[in-house]
């Protein structure tokens, strides 16, 4: 087990137009946003890149024209997405990139970070900007339609044990609890632990999210050592987070099955797959999503925070 001051606490630094880095290759995903498209217009880089991805349902004259480059996809699938998205981008070992994961579903914030790892770049940047507050307070949902599925991410599946007497989910919940309570349903013979946002981005946001997860009341019992709580935008504290309760939670008893799904901020997803990356390859562990095909365009409002996030998975 790699110790959780491993990780690269307070690694994560703030951005602005001011004092932006310059990259070789910066991506975002777009969407009606002002803070993905504030953002991309302010970023330095040498090539600046849009990727139309089929959640937003975006058609064709409804796409960027500022003249840089955008790409389309066929598939929803995050691997073959994701694939598709960097082909011809990973060639040049000593390239510097930056992805704004700010419009990118969670499951292609993990799948990239898996095939950088495979692919062996050993160094990239992640960038997120906060909203001021979401659209609708504690009312704010992302997906836009039903659940199809709870599946694995593809490149997080694990070995899984036929023993299933010690299995744990551990959740990060959002404002969508819909989604949380189909993750939770779909393991619900597994003991159910908490990540909870603390700091969150705003107090506000903390509140609001907390009742959301009180719809999903009665899905799921939660004792008080089962709960935790890490940075809303701070990927490495979380990974940190994990790190700890899992150990404490091994420490008890031995888990048989790991199931991790990450439904809050996309910093804390990105902290997810950081502690999967380093600590749960080949262990019977995953990471799992619940399926939904649309997405709201826009749900922030405002302009917070811009935080980069080095990442070094060798």
């Amino acid at each position: 087990m790699i110790p959780a001051l491993d990780y690269y606490i307070d690694a994560k630094r703030a951005l602005s137009a001011e004092s932006s880095d310059e990259w070789d290759i910066f991506i975002s995903a777009f969407n009606d946003n002002s803070r993905v498209r504030n953002t991309f217009s302010w970023v330095k880089a040498k090539r600046k890149i849009w990727w139309s991805l089929p959640e937003y349902g975006y058609a064709q004259d409804e796409l960027p024209d500022d003249g840089f480059e955008v790409r389309e996809f066929a598939s929803r699938h995050e691997a073959e997405l994701i694939q598709e998205g960097f082909e011809g981008l990973l060639d040049d070992p000593t390239s510097s990139i930056c992805i704004d994961i700010t419009g990118l579903m969670r499951q292609h914030i993990f799948f990239i970070m898996r095939l950088m790892k495979d692919r062996k770049i050993a160094r990239y940047s992640l960038l997120y900007t906060e909203p001021e507050h979401y659209a609708r307070k504690a009312d704010t949902t992302f997906a836009l339609g039903e659940v199809s599925m709870v599946r694995q991410v593809a490149g997080y599946e694990g070995q899984h044990s036929t023993d299933t007497s010690n299995d744990v989910l551990i959740m990060g919940g959002g404002y969508d609890h819909p989604l949380v309570a189909h993750v939770i349903l779909s393991r619900e013979k597994a003991r159910l632990v908490q990540v909870h946002s603390l700091p969150s981005l705003s107090a506000d946001m903390y509140h609001e999210a907390l009742l959301r997860l009180d719809r999903v009341s009665g899905t799921a019992d939660v004792a008080e050592d089962q709960t935790f709580f890490s940075s809303a935008n701070d990927p490495f504290v979380t990974a940190a987070t994990l790190s700890e309760a899992c150990q404490k939670l091994r420490a008890k008893l031995p888990i048989s099955n790991l199931y991790l799904s990450s439904l809050a901020t996309k910093p804390q997803a990105v902290g997810f797959a950081l502690f999967y990356l380093k600590e749960l390859e080949g262990s019977a562990s995953s990471v799992i999503f619940p399926v939904v095909n649309r997405y709201f365009r826009e749900t922030g409002k405002g302009l917070g925070r811009t935080w980069v996030y080095p990442i070094e998975l060798s």
